[in-house]
């Protein structure tokens, strides 16, 4: 047989290289790892953001891990990169990039030390097409749910999550529509590599099609059947529907009463089409104590190494709470809240606040809440200092399971003090009486209270104050509050959230408005970057915001949950105060701008909601007035 001579040439390379391979041990070695995904900016936000999760699964693998052991042999080392991209194949694969390629290159420096370079290029991330077939079904229903699905995957990509999501979607369209307990029949995914496109094929079989008939009630002794039945969402006689199960049992679990709650249909209980439902509830603790110590910075959180602001608002608020659940066996929640303040030495005395209150369901209508409360207050802002006896009845209605009415009636005893600030020539007098009727419409349409990922909310308030020893009769307030949240992606780790606000005052110039009543801006639920009330206008020459008469708000915020438990958010804030002119030549205000703020935060998530801290700073601040970071921990998003 005859060698080519470019054939000898290799054999001797190859001879050689193997050769130099099993002579080159106890080396180390360095990883530079360059990846690169063929996206567009446009549409991809999502992917962008998920770029470190990748980066850091890789990172784990053991060509990264393992940089700092010696390696006994190059073989062993390329054994390792080997084993290792097979892993990143099939990674890459359940994020949904089916066209990975991935290159590796080892560069000898001397003869302990060895560069390797891995090039990795995920390609674009598939989409996913739908090829589905339902069991013992016309071709009209073929047809519908067909393109029901055909919609719905639009939003949808070719992960193995995206994928296990949207046969969750498929069987729960199913299950929304009468079908109480569809099944899989087949599933397989087929990938077609030059159009890019995973292809989903299902075989479903929805099963029967049912209504809701009678329901049995399995609870304790202590709560009402009346009390649970009004929870429920659905009618005898109506066709079945697993969204109307979930809202059930949502409004059976806000009650905090149950620990335990189970909702299922009995399938050997149908009878004519109708199935019966079984509610299987347990009960939850009947009491709780709630003690907790709260920071509260104020406006003088000042991290200036050689501050000059004055620190007296700073306090250590301490809390402490008792509720009893189901207090007369129909749900009721009567709880009694206490906190206070240290004496402040210069100020000579505390801030504290009791309330007790009583949350009453059912009262006039099915499902409605009444909220009896009375309550004492005596606090410091960075306004005035102010003692409040409030005695209220709110009543709530939820006309639909996303539209909720408020009604009710506050009465007021009030003494607000403002160092004479504001109080001069009997223009205003530092004790008042007032009555408030709030009206209130609610519009949710989000996922959830605590924690919204998508969906919007929009709330319209107006309420009538009518006042007694004061210098005038009524004022008029109109609220209106926007929130919307946009998720990037099908598993709702990204959210993109908006939230716009306005306020207004009708009937009085700005001197006539008592000063606890004014609208300001700032604090933890609005520019985070400024202490409560600071993100205002000065009035000039004095250390006290003026208020006003209007005000406009946004807040944006980019949520990234990073794990179960994890979540990071950047944010950022701002507000204008307006109408705020005063007739009086000293109380002129600085210069009208627009208040911003911006920040970062940690989102802690619990079985209740997420515990957020954020850390906001402001722009264009004021030395010696603002802050240069506001600290602020709560529960639940900002908004």
């Amino acid at each position: 047989m005859v060698l080519k001579k470019s054939s000898v040439f290799f054999l001797i390379f190859a001879y050689r290289a193997f050769c130099y391979d099993a002579d080159f041990h106890d080396f180390n070695y360095d990883v530079e790892m360059i990846l690169e995904k063929n996206q567009t900016i446009i549409g991809t936000f999502a992917d962008m953001l998920s770029e470190p999760e990748i980066i850091s699964g890789i990172e784990q693998l053991r060509t990264f891990s393992q940089q700092d052991k010696t390696v006994s042999n190059m073989r062993a080392l390329k054994d390792r990169i080997a084993n290792d991209v097979a892993i990143i194949h099939k990674k890459a694969h359940m994020l949904g990039y089916y066209g990975t390629k991935i290159n590796y290159s080892t560069h000898v420096i001397d003869s302990k030390n060895v560069k390797v370079k891995l090039h990795i290029n995920l390609g674009k991330k598939f989409n996913l097409k739908l090829n589905v077939q339902f069991l013992n079904q016309d071709n009209k229903f073929n047809s519908h749910y067909k393109a029901i699905l055909q919609e719905e995957l639009k939003k949808y990509k070719a992960s193995v999550e995206e994928i296990k999501a949207f046969i969750g979607v498929a069987i729960h369209d199913l299950q929304e529509n009468g079908f109480f307990k569809p099944e899989i029949i087949e599933k397989k995914v087929h990938i077609d590599e030059e159009s890019h496109e995973a292809i989903l094929n299902l075989v479903i079989d929805p099963g029967k099609k049912v209504f809701f008939s009678n329901v049995k009630i399995k609870s304790f002794p202590g709560v009402h059947d009346t009390f649970v039945k009004n929870r429920i969402e659905w009618e005898e006689n109506q066709l079945f529907d697993i969204s109307k199960v979930e809202s059930t049992a949502d409004n059976l679990k806000n009650t905090q009463i149950f620990s335990k709650i189970k909702i299922k249909p009995n399938e050997e209980g149908i009878h004519d089409e109708k199935i019966p439902m079984t509610i299987e509830l347990q009960e939850d603790k009947k009491r709780s104590i709630d003690i907790s110590l709260l920071y509260s910075g104020m406006r003088n959180m000042n991290f200036e190494k050689k501050s000059q602001t004055q620190k007296r608002l700073k306090s250590i608020i301490a809390r402490f709470g008792w509720t009893n659940y189901n207090t007369f066996g129909s749900g009721e929640k009567l709880s009694f809240i206490i906190e206070g303040t240290p004496m402040r030495a210069q100020e000579k005395r505390s801030d504290y606040a009791f309330e007790i209150t009583m949350a009453q369901p059912d009262v006039f209508l099915k499902n409605n809440t009444t909220n009896y409360s009375i309550s004492r207050k005596q606090e410091l802002t960075n306004v005035f200092f102010k003692k409040n006896d409030n005695i209220s009845i709110k009543f709530s209605y939820p006309m639909r399971d996303y539209l909720l009415v408020k009604i009710g009636g506050t009465a007021e005893k009030n003494y607000v003090d403002t160092n004479e600030v504001f109080f001069r020539n009997k223009d205003n007098r530092k004790k008042y009486d007032c009555f408030t009727i709030p009206l209130e419409l609610i519009l949710d349409r989000t996922d959830d209270l605590l924690n919204p990922t998508s969906g919007y909310r929009a709330t319209i308030k107006f309420a009538e104050i009518l006042f007694k020893n004061s210098t005038i009769d009524q004022l008029r307030n109109f609220d209106i509050w926007y929130s919307y949240n946009y998720s990037l992606d099908n598993l709702k780790r990204t959210v993109l959230a908006f939230n716009v606000s306005w306020k207004s005052i009708f009937g009085q110039q700005i001197d006539a408005v008592p000063v606890d009543k004014r609208i300001y801006a700032g604090g933890m639920n609005s520019v985070r970057g400024y202490a409560n009330q600071m993100a205002a206008e000065m009035i000039v020459s004095e250390d006290t915001p003026m208020g006003g008469k209007n005000s406009i708000e946004f807040n944006a915020e980019i949520r990234r949950r990073i794990s179960a438990d994890f979540g990071a958010v950047i944010f950022f804030d701002g507000a204008k105060i307006f109408n705020n002119k005063s007739c009086y030549a000293d109380l002129q205000t600085e210069k009208k701008r627009w208040f911003n703020s911006f920040g970062l935060g940690i989102r802690y998530f619990t079985s209740i909601g997420p515990i957020r801290v954020d850390f906001a700073f402001p722009i264009k601040r004021r030395k010696g007035i603002d802050s240069k970071m506001q600290f602020i921990m709560s529960l639940g998003q900002a908004f």
